[in-house]
């Protein structure tokens, strides 16, 4: 005689139990998070091709200005000639170009339903976590070394911030999940803690900027 799981298990539990198992581990993202990823890939990424266009201009004729050249304080002109442009020797916007095109690619993929093992979600945080490091050493580098500024790059590192904090926040609500706790959902998930945090973040690159250049 043959018996079915239907038998067996008739509430179904068996199966809840297994499909939750099989999921486990591998997870995916809200439309939210999936549409902000895919926004602030291609913001950094247009922004980096800006960038990689006025830094080949400006080695092909050092007279070239750049539009975001405005005067001392505002030069994109400094920052692009430092030897801080080309940290890991190739210009900057170059790993910009790279890594926003990886972001974007993620964030088109959680869009069509795609859902990641935990290992690619640590691999992704971990290369926000090294952008975040690399753009406050180059905003940094900005304010004391070269003392300009590049509204370029500021704004790379604009997008940088959030994609790191929602990110961290999505691994955590996924881990709560898989232990079977009660998460936020929704815009209520981000709207919170992380944007405070945000905010604090970014009026603290205000406040830098304003005792260097302004007081």
């Amino acid at each position: 005689m043959v018996t079915t799981a239907a038998s067996t298990d008739p509430t179904g539990q068996g199966a809840h139990a297994a499909q939750a198992g099989a999921t486990r581990g591998t997870w995916g993202a809200s439309a939210l998070y999936a549409w902000a990823t895919t926004l602030f890939g291609v913001i950094g990424l247009f922004m980096s091709g800006l960038i990689m266009y006025d830094k080949i201009k400006l080695m092909e004729d050092p007279d070239f200005s750049p539009a975001c050249t405005i005067n001392d304080v505002v030069s994109c002109t400094d920052v692009m000639n430092s030897g801080q442009a080309s940290a890991f020797g190739i210009p900057n916007p170059f790993i910009g170009l790279v890594g926003f095109s990886v972001v974007i690619c993620i964030g088109v993929a959680l869009l069509a339903g795609a859902r990641f093992r935990a290992w690619f979600w640590y691999g992704f945080l971990a290369g926000l976590a090294f952008a975040v490091g690399f753009v406050h050493w180059l905003a940094y580098e900005a304010l004391y070394d070269i003392q300009a500024l590049c509204p370029y790059c500021m704004v790379v590192w604009a997008v940088v911030l959030p994609l790191f904090i929602t990110t961290v926040v999505g691994i955590g609500r996924a881990r709560a999940r898989d232990r079977g706790d009660e998460v936020t959902t929704g815009a209520s998930a981000i709207f919170g803690m992380p944007l405070i945090v945000l905010v604090v973040w970014y009026l603290g690159f205000l406040a830098l900027i304003l005792q260097q250049f302004v007081f």
